[in-house]
């Protein structure tokens, strides 16, 4: 009797990792993230040109990623702690945000990572993709915690 609960709750575990890893789109296929560095700022505010930026209540990072998707290539949907503006150095991506609405974003442009949202980064052209994200997140973060993979949404067709 002990074996067949044991084999039963063994299956069930294992049925659960595999819906939520079927759930989940593939991360990064056909892209590339390298974390270039990573510094402390501690708890900050700091305003300059109208422009207004702080860490109300926790410490934060500041860790600057450089990210290639090649042709076809995607960053599968995930979201981000704290705040990332990004800056399409070459190339052109398409942005997805949840609502499978898209923007495109080329060279000299950039668009803004946020906690909250999901989104995908597609590579829809000929060539490699280059974009550089300069993200703001709590110290704690750890650098696995730096992504966090997400489910495709309901209404979106786009992986």
């Amino acid at each position: 009797m002990r074996r067949a609960i044991l084999l039963v709750a063994v299956g069930v575990t294992v049925l659960a990792l595999v819906v939520g890893v079927a759930l989940a789109t593939p991360p990064n296929k056909g892209a590339t993230t390298t974390l270039l560095t990573r510094a402390t700022l501690g708890k900050f505010e700091a305003e300059g040109d109208g422009i207004k930026v702080q860490s109300e209540r926790h410490s934060a990072d500041l860790a600057i990623a450089k990210v290639v998707i090649e042709p076809g290539g995607s960053t599968g949907w995930h979201h981000h702690p704290g705040v990332g503006p990004a800056a399409v150095k070459s190339g052109a991506v398409t942005f997805y945000d949840e609502d499978c609405e898209k923007t495109v974003y080329r060279a000299g442009e950039g668009f803004l990572e946020s906690h909250d949202d999901s989104m995908l980064v597609r590579n829809r052209g000929n060539s490699k993709a280059v974009f550089y994200v300069a993200f703001i997140i709590p110290t704690s973060t750890t650098e696995e915690g730096l992504r966090i993979d997400d489910p495709q949404p309901k209404e979106c067709n786009v992986r």
